[in-house]
């Protein structure tokens, strides 16, 4: 019986899904064999427009171009390479690329016509303070630190003036540079910017100076000039050798600065931001109260007991008038210390003052200890607060999954996804005071977590290093942060996504499966999808988190929009943008290899 052959269509399945290097594709007449990498690949020959089909079929009767195929699988069935545009909001016309050729940047052009409009941005690159130093910077920090150990040192040596100290080249070196720290900082007090309630910064002098002069100019000038006129009366004949003595005694008011560290200890420990050094540095602030009221309450002690009487005193007594600065000042921190534990019966008091200093002295520590271990206390109890609302929240969901006869398996991958969510990464909606603060402290904040991430890409770092104002709203609008666990997918193969992203890996490894089947490993700073933000992308692979990971997101059509507002008022900013674009899509049709890896 007679037969003929008749032209059909089938749906061929993609590689990935056979699991085989190639589609299956009619046999042609003309093949080659062209090795590209590792793979070899076969290249169909057939006349441009031409369709190969079964014997009997001519080419001519169907051909992908009548049927309007115009998929990517169809484009490579006729054996020509995917061409890829770029994006009709990135296109500049001839004359402007031509003028970006000759003159690198062109005035105002064709291509910068269509992207002028009314509509202005509403972000600002902050302006510059000059010379005025901002409170939060390294050098501020560092001065900060050095008034600290100043004071320090003085709330040691100042009550040691008690004992009759050797004269030392240290002691004379440490007066004069603390002499001279107090001086100079009046002047940074003065440089130095004002932190308002809403938490900005102001750099104008006359606030400054105004803020100053209502809060510590006073007593910073009153230590000031007691240190100088204790110089110039030395100088001078005995007369004024006696009142330098009585100066001396003017420097306990250094100690007053005592008042002012605790607004430069809160500005250093807001910088520490670990969760291991909190309750660290709780117990260390309670063991520096007990050495600093002890080291206070045993120098005066000792001072009492050695002043110019014809009582007796305990240092007569116990013969400490005759020893040496060292046993001396033991002696009286040990008394000190014994003070918190109910006293010691070694040393007591010789006469009615002395016993009417240590009940005094009794009392207060008695308060002072009280309050040293309800601030401790507090401390442990908010540590236990923070860490038990975790473990309350595990409990609620394991009762949660057992009325619902969740199997073991099941429950076991859920608690540790869940614990892993607690004590991992926090995102910006579990952090509920981000809602309250300022919205231009919003955007300092998006730029300084998102920055760092984009300056990894070279072309994103000349954005922020040239482009500013465009890329605050960049990181504040179109960026966010994922958050993965192992085995999430990100993105399939032959995905198009309704809102296109790119992605920056912060941390974690992940593995990205291209359409062979051949697998690379995806780590830390790399840039994936960026293709999506220069053409119109469908995902040529499958990315999957190997381990927990975080990536950095920028949505595209965010991008797209705030780009685009810069360029109506910007030449420069849309010149590069187009250039860069229009190069990547070049580079990226030139490639053999296209994929989601690209850059």
């Amino acid at each position: 019986p007679g037969g003929s052959w008749q032209a059909f269509m089938a749906w061929v399945p993609n590689a990935s899904a056979m699991q085989i290097a190639e589609p299956w594709k009619p046999l042609p007449p003309e093949r080659e064999e062209e090795k590209k990498g590792s793979k070899n690949r076969t290249v169909i020959k057939r006349p441009q427009g031409e369709l190969a089909v079964l014997p009997g079929v001519t080419g001519e009767e169907k051909s992908p171009k009548e049927e309007g195929d115009t998929d990517s699988d169809s484009n490579e069935g006729n054996g020509g390479p995917e061409e890829f545009e770029m994006l009709d909001v990135w296109r500049a016309s001839a004359k402007a690329m031509k003028k970006l050729k000759v003159n690198g940047i062109p005035s105002e052009s064709e291509s910068s016509a269509p992207w002028r409009g009314d509509e202005e941005d509403d972000y600002e690159e902050p302006a510059s303070h000059g010379w005025i130093l901002n409170p939060d910077s390294n050098t501020r920090i560092g001065w900060d630190l050095g008034s600290l150990i100043m004071v320090l040192y003085d709330m040691v040596m100042i009550p040691m003036q008690a004992y009759t100290l050797p004269e030392n080249l240290f002691l004379d070196f440490m007066e004069w540079t603390t002499r001279l720290f107090w001086t100079f900082d009046i002047f940074f007090s003065c440089i130095t910017g004002v932190v308002t309630a809403d938490g900005s910064v102001e750099y104008d002098i006359k606030i400054i100076l105004k803020r100053y002069a209502k809060t510590w100019l006073a007593m910073d000038l009153v230590i000031v000039l007691s240190d100088w006129s204790e110089v110039i009366f030395s100088s001078g004949g005995v007369a004024m050798l006696s009142f330098a003595r009585t100066t001396r005694i003017i420097r306990i008011v250094r100690l007053l600065r005592l008042v002012r560290m605790q607004e430069i200890m809160a500005n250093v420990t807001e910088r520490i931001q670990s969760e291991t050094l909190g309750p660290l540095l709780q117990v260390s602030k309670v063991l520096i109260v007990l050495l600093a009221v002890s080291h206070f309450t045993g120098c005066l002690w000792f001072a009492i007991g050695a002043r110019d009487t014809t009582d007796s005193t305990w240092v007569q007594v116990l013969g400490y008038n005759t020893q040496g600065v060292d046993a001396q000042y033991l002696a009286s921190l040990h008394w000190a210390l014994s003070q918190f534990s109910g006293g010691m019966d070694e040393i007591s008091p010789a006469s009615p003052i002395e016993r009417l200093f240590a009940v005094a002295v009794g009392g207060a520590i008695f308060v002072i200890a009280l309050v040293m271990l309800g601030v401790f206390t507090s401390g442990l109890t908010q540590q236990y607060i923070i860490g038990g609302s975790g473990a309350r929240q595990l409990a609620t969901l394991k009762r949660y999954l057992k009325q619902n006869n969740v199997s073991k398996v099941i429950t076991k991958r859920v608690c540790r996804n869940a614990k892993h969510a607690i004590s991992g990464d926090l995102t910006p909606e579990s952090v509920e005071l981000l809602h309250v603060i300022s919205e231009p402290l919003k955007i300092e904040l998006s730029f300084d977590m998102y920055s760092q991430v984009l300056q990894t890409h070279h072309f994103f770092l000349e954005l922020l290093q040239q482009l500013g104002p465009m890329m605050r709203p960049v990181c504040h609008r179109a960026m966010s942060m994922l958050l993965l666990s192992s085995t999430d997918v990100i993105f399939s193969l032959g995905d198009l996504p309704p809102e296109p992203k790119m992605y920056i890996v912060v941390s974690g490894t992940l593995e990205y499966t291209d359409s062979y089947g051949e697998v690379t490993m995806v780590g830390e700073k790399r840039c994936v999808s960026e293709a999506a933000l220069w053409t119109t992308w469908k995902h040529r692979g499958t990315l999957t988190a190997l381990s927990d990971a975080k990536l950095a997101m920028l949505d595209v059509q965010g991008f797209i929009d705030i780009s685009q507002r810069f360029m109506r008022k910007s030449d420069a900013a849309g010149v590069k943008i187009v250039k860069y674009a229009s190069q990547f899509v070049k580079d990226l049709n030139k490639s053999e290899e296209k994929n989601d890896l690209m850059k």
